[in-house]
């Protein structure tokens, strides 16, 4: 009886077994790579990208050893994470894909421009693996970048949009800035243009008065109503109260700033988380002083009026102001060092009325980067070359690419694949560019970290 038991439980704990090992799914190996091999550092900082192959299931500890060349830490740069001794340690998070290392140049330094930072990946904890680019050398010159990949950091713990994200192809490179660092920002060439932030809802109406101390409550009877409720979305007349959103600076809220300071008039300004009540809307009034800007500021319903004098500084497009914190710096690198910024935007809703967009990309073409929209029927990201740049369209727009490389609803929802774009930088050179995931529809990537490809097609 016994032997007739055994035979007869064996195939069954043989079906059991073999149960168990169906329902258990081996995953690939995840691994840990820098984004791109070569950086360059040619703004006020560079952002290194380290990604996994998929979300870690676990907080992932990694090492990096770094190794300068002609640089000494501290003394010439620094990096965030701090570096030990030029080690480096920092922890992807549970549930995330990617980290990153910040690397500042000490302000004032005077370099050759030879000088380097070699990034390797030394260590990760188990069962993660180390992937095949593991070294990334950062140049501390200008670099003309063959193409790579890089994951634009819009998002973060506060939301999918907390970051507006600068990029700059040639070195291969980012920049990050809080979207909600400044309020209005002036053009530094040879116009006296104000511009409204446009990644934070800012909305503005002139009043009849020129003297600041003078505008009250009262006059928002007398304005145009600058707060967007969802219900005006529909109403043409809220136009007025935005920039143009193809970037046209002869068509901004602000009229340009005249020399003669009785004929610049007081505006009212809200933008997001200021929208309502009225008393904590903005009075603002720009008048030039020299060559620059004097901006005088307050809430409207405060009688002490802030003073800010302002200096044009012809290496940036902007100089930028924060109503909370004064003059801003490091919003965006030089006028010759992005080609284009991915984020939050005012944008027009369809109906020619101001609407937020996510995803929203924004061409630099105040520093005379040029894009174009190329549809894949025509010829394909692959096969295009240089030979197909003669027939290619450059346009100058702000919008040039805008929101049009994805669609966010229907059954084409996610990045669009039948079309791609061309970038012509500030400096001259040409790189065709397609977007690879954003975390849309199933494009399989995260919303706020859309992936994008390049390739430079021409060099300077």
């Amino acid at each position: 009886m016994k032997n007739a038991l055994k035979f007869l439980l064996l195939p069954l704990m043989m079906v059991w077994i073999t149960s168990c090992d169906e329902d258990t799914v081996d995953l690939p190996d995840n691994y840990v790579a820098f984004k791109t091999s070569e950086a360059g550092l040619t703004g006020a900082d560079a952002t290194l990208e380290l990604t996994l192959t998929r979300a870690a299931d676990a907080a992932i500890p990694v090492t990096v050893n770094l190794t300068p060349s002609g640089l000494e830490y501290g003394k010439h740069f620094t990096t965030e994470p701090a570096a030990v001794n030029n080690v480096i340690s920092l922890t992807i998070p549970q549930g995330q894909s990617s980290a990153s290392i910040k690397v500042t140049p000490v302000a004032g330094i005077l370099l050759t421009g030879t000088e380097t930072l070699n990034f390797a990946i030394s260590q990760v904890t188990a069962p993660t693996l180390i992937g095949l680019t593991k070294e990334l050398k950062l140049s501390f010159s200008k670099i003309i970048s063959q193409g790579s990949q890089l994951t634009l950091e819009g998002k973060s713990g506060e939301s999918n949009y907390t970051n507006n994200v600068y990029v700059d192809l040639s070195a291969n490179s980012t920049h990050l800035n809080a979207r909600k660092a400044w309020n209005l920002a002036f053009t530094n060439d040879s116009r006296f243009r104000v511009i409204l932030n446009h990644s934070i809802q800012t909305t503005a109406a002139v009043t009849t008065k020129s003297d600041i101390t003078q505008v009250s409550l009262a006059d928002t009877a007398t304005t145009d109503d600058i707060y967007l409720s969802m219900a005006r979305i529909s109403d043409p007349a809220t136009v007025t109260l935005v920039d143009s959103w193809d970037g046209d600076l002869n068509k901004t809220v602000f009229a340009e700033v005249s020399a003669t300071a009785s004929e610049n008039k007081v505006y009212l300004v809200a933008f997001e988380g200021s929208n309502t009540p009225k008393n904590q809307w903005y009075k603002v009034k720009v008048d030039r002083n020299g060559t620059g800007y004097k901006v005088q500021y307050a809430r409207i319903g405060e009688t002490s009026v802030k003073t800010v004098d302002i200096t044009k500084n012809a290496d940036f497009n902007l100089s930028f102001l924060s109503f909370e914190s004064g003059l801003v710096s490091n919003v965006e690198p030089k006028a010759k060092e992005w080609d284009f910024q991915y984020g939050y935007s005012t944008y027009n809703s369809g109906l020619n009325t101001p609407y937020w967009f996510q995803d929203f990309i924004l061409l630099n073409y105040i520093g005379g980067a040029e894009a174009a929209e190329v549809l894949a029927s025509t010829v394909t990201y692959d096969n295009y070359a240089e030979s197909n740049i003669a027939s290619t369209t450059f346009t100058k727009t702000r919008d040039a690419i805008g929101s049009k490389w994805r669609a966010t609803s229907g059954a084409a929802a996610g990045i669009t694949k039948d079309k791609f774009y061309v970038i012509k930088d500030p400096e001259g050179n040409v790189y065709k560019l397609k977007f690879v995931s954003a975390g849309i529809g199933g494009d399989g990537g995260e919303r706020g970290k859309p992936v994008i490809e390049y390739k430079l097609v021409k060099k300077v």
